[in-house]
């Protein structure tokens, strides 16, 4: 007799967590925004089929971006304009060690599961500290929070190298508001700037074409 949770399987982003991703499999994954589990939005072994299918998921999101990635040697790869592994994807399927998981959860516990921009976990928790003035003064410490690798202190982003600690409150941001999306780099229509909170990706694409390959990219 079927339950509940057996209904839960016939939902392909539920039954992604039991199935695992198979060799030169592809997926269209969710890029933006970032989450703290991969979002797979449809699997298949046709490219055609998923390249279609993840233009026409961009087409109808405004606020939300997918991208094509094939799995290959044990970990997700972008794809080239033949459907071929080119070179490994920033997004993977990043496990979380439960202990973090747990403490995110934990209203008594200093401490959040946090993503990077480029899609990996770290844990950040608040540390206290003397400063140069001899005050006790806090910032929060990013931890890694794998299974793979989990408590270790870090300053960079193990997969991006993006800075994780601002060491000066006055520092420019310009690392951050300079980062540039792979299929708008060094394109002419690249705009960048910040208008309030929103960032203008560029007149044509003002939240980003959503792919790593934009239709009307111009050197």
């Amino acid at each position: 007799m079927d339950t509940p949770t057996d209904f839960l399987l016939l939902n392909e982003n539920f039954a992604t967590n039991f199935n695992p991703f198979y060799e030169r499999e592809y997926l269209i994954i969710q890029t933006y925004p970032c989450e703290k589990r991969l979002i797979v939005d449809k699997r298949s072994f046709n490219y055609k089929e998923a390249r279609d299918y993840c233009s026409i998921q961009n087409l109808g999101h405004d606020y939300t971006s997918y991208s094509l990635r094939i799995f290959h040697n044990q970990k997700l790869w972008e794809v080239d304009f033949m459907g071929e592994p080119w070179k490994v994807s920033k997004e993977q399927d990043w496990k979380i060690a439960e202990e973090y998981l747990k403490a995110h959860h934990d209203k008594n516990i200093d401490g959040e599961i946090v993503v990077c921009r480029c899609s990996y976990p770290f844990f950040s928790s608040l540390t206290t500290f003397i400063n140069r003035h001899g005050e006790a003064d806090e910032y929060w410490q990013p931890v890694t929070c794998l299974t793979e690798s989990q408590g270790l202190e870090i300053e960079n982003c193990p997969n991006c190298n993006y800075t994780l600690i601002e060491l000066d409150e006055n520092e420019d941001d310009d690392d951050y508001d300079d980062f540039i999306p792979l299929a708008c780099r060094e394109c002419s229509n690249y705009d960048g700037e910040f208008y309030g909170d929103n960032q203008l990706i560029c007149a044509i694409h003002p939240y980003g074409c959503g792919s790593d390959f934009c239709p009307d990219f111009v050197p």
